[in-house]
């Protein structure tokens, strides 16, 4: 039986969770909660992995991924509790995406995929750049064929000035996001190619462009797609449903802030006490969860 790469992996536990939504976590030391149990901790590391355990214990089992944001912990000085939060999310069961966006010359991104991307990594799948070409993301692609991991190449961002480049007009009259998006298939093809489902390249394209998303989909039908931009960037359920295959799968939705301060919201600020902001998570995965899959017909 041939062994399913690690986007078959992800497809298999968004059927099993029927959840297509992935918890980003971006902690903020200075946001977090104000709690009694976080007052009493002085040491900053022991106070970031222990809020990020419970914001693991409250969406484990629901969702199927989650997507962890370096730059917070680089911010802190937090590197090794970067990779300790990983591991805690790992052995929850998730599928762990390392949010880093790499690249660089060939010998660094050589590096750079050997940080993340070992066999006894916590992560199974990390973002990288794109802007380097070819022989700055083959390390990283090489590393994940050989390891059983995968990279989510950016395509399409959802930040409102990714126009001012991945918007231009090239000579072929393709624009530069859309030329990427052929890169990565090609990528995908020569690495871990299949005919029927989805190889081990998988693409960022942001769900506040549902218009080139709806396009992307139909020229990288065999590529998994990440998408941010949902909820606080301001894209709805609807405007994600362009991201999946006609089987609801290929795609996940990410959600940071809407799921870390979900206590905060309207919606739940009656329900749940900042105290009780897990629960409010928890809350806030089941229906956006409920959302997505309403918007897809997905019972």
């Amino acid at each position: 039986m041939q062994k399913l790469n690690v986007m078959e992996r992800l497809n298999k536990v968004i059927r099993r969770t029927n959840s297509r939504v992935v918890a980003g976590l971006d902690p903020v030391l200075s946001e977090i909660p104000d709690c009694e149990e976080y007052r009493k901790l002085t040491d900053r590391g022991v106070l970031m992995e222990t809020y990020c355990h419970d914001y693991i214990k409250a969406i484990a089992g629901i969702v199927p991924a989650i997507k962890i944001n370096s730059a917070f912990f680089e911010a802190e000085g937090l590197t090794l509790e970067y990779f300790e939060v990983a591991e805690m999310a790992a052995k929850a069961g998730m599928i762990v995406i390392g949010d880093l966006k790499r690249a660089d010359i060939g010998s660094t991104s050589g590096a750079y995929a050997k940080a993340y991307l070992k066999a006894d990594s916590p992560f199974s799948i990390i973002t990288v750049n794109p802007y380097f070409g070819t022989d700055g993301v083959m390390p990283f692609i090489e590393l994940a064929n050989q390891n059983e991991k995968g990279v989510f190449v950016l395509v399409k961002t959802s930040n409102q000035s990714s126009i001012e480049i991945q918007d231009l007009i090239l000579r072929d009259q393709r624009k530069v996001h859309e030329a990427v998006a052929d890169m990565v298939k090609h990528w995908g093809n020569i690495s871990n190619p299949t005919e029927d489902g989805y190889n081990n390249v998988g693409a960022v394209v942001g769900a506040t462009h549902p218009d080139d998303a709806r396009r992307l989909r139909q020229r990288m039908p065999n590529t998994f797609f990440l998408v941010p931009g949902y909820g606080a960037q301001g894209a709805t359920a609807e405007d994600v449903v362009v991201n999946f295959d006609k089987n609801g799968l290929g795609a996940i939705v990410n959600s940071s802030r809407g799921l870390m301060n979900a206590y905060k919201h309207p919606r739940w600020k009656d329900q749940f006490s900042e105290e009780n902001w897990a629960e409010a998570t928890t809350a806030e995965a089941k229906r956006m969860t409920e959302e997505i899959n309403k918007a897809l017909h997905i019972l």
